[in-house]
């Protein structure tokens, strides 16, 4: 009995009490209604122009650019605290802000360079911000626990699509299909299509601008009727 009783005090004294709740360590369980984190996926980055707009009059901006990303998940997502990370030409981090609103399942938001040149109304400005042009880039989401949510391109290989001819500027657009493709396949890009629709999917592009930038910043991506990835470059 004896040995038995020092053995319960041994085994006590090496696990105390973890005390409450709140003094514990704890975890997001993704159903915080705030959306501050997601599951890789959810948000996907979904376009870029990395070659600058060009003006009807063919005046070239090399540095007005946006990321746009698109809520593939099925509940809103607040984006604030995530960061955009870009590898290859150009090594850099940056933060979002704090945001009023969530981005809704199926919603599209860009995040512009600035709004004083083509894209006159981003969602999101992050001054400052720049990516490689011709050279190697990688595009990666993280949200506000670090977790990566979706990445683009390659820091080791060419844009996959998009470029600047000398006379246009074309985006490179990610394939829209269910669940979206590999991010880091180039078969799921291709260089933004200009169609005739109903709806034009470029109306965020300032109308002097239209001719000659080519890109559906914050509406739906163009369709990739070549049936093939093109690879972007400076030609």
């Amino acid at each position: 009995m004896m040995r038995s009783f020092l053995f319960l005090m041994l085994v006590t004294g090496c696990n105390p009490d973890p005390g409450e709740a709140d003094q514990q360590v704890t975890y997001r369980d993704g159903l915080d209604p705030s959306g501050n984190s997601g599951e890789r996926g959810t948000v996907r980055v979904s376009e870029l122009l990395w070659s600058g707009s060009v003006t009807d009059d063919g005046t070239w901006d090399p540095d007005d650019q946006f990321i746009e990303l698109r809520n593939e998940g099925n509940r809103p997502v607040l984006l604030s605290g995530w960061q955009l990370k870009v590898r290859g030409g150009v090594e850099a981090t940056w933060p979002l802000p704090d945001l009023d609103e969530t981005l809704d399942p199926g919603q599209h938001m860009f995040i512009a360079a600035k709004d004083t040149g083509c894209f006159p109304n981003p969602n999101l400005v992050l001054p400052g911000m720049r990516l490689p042009q011709g050279d190697p880039i990688s595009v990666t989401l993280q949200d506000l626990d670090e977790h990566l949510i979706d990445s683009a391109g390659s820091y080791e290989d060419p844009p996959y699509a998009g470029g600047y001819d000398w006379v246009v500027s074309r985006s490179m657009e990610k394939i829209e299909i269910m669940f979206g493709g590999k991010g880091q396949a180039p078969e799921s890009w291709h260089f933004y299509t200009r169609t005739e629709v109903e709806v034009p999917n470029n109306d965020r592009v300032a109308e002097d601008c239209r001719n000659k930038t080519l890109a559906s910043p914050g509406r739906p991506n163009s369709p990739d009727y070549s049936g093939a990835y093109a690879t972007g470059a400076f030609e």
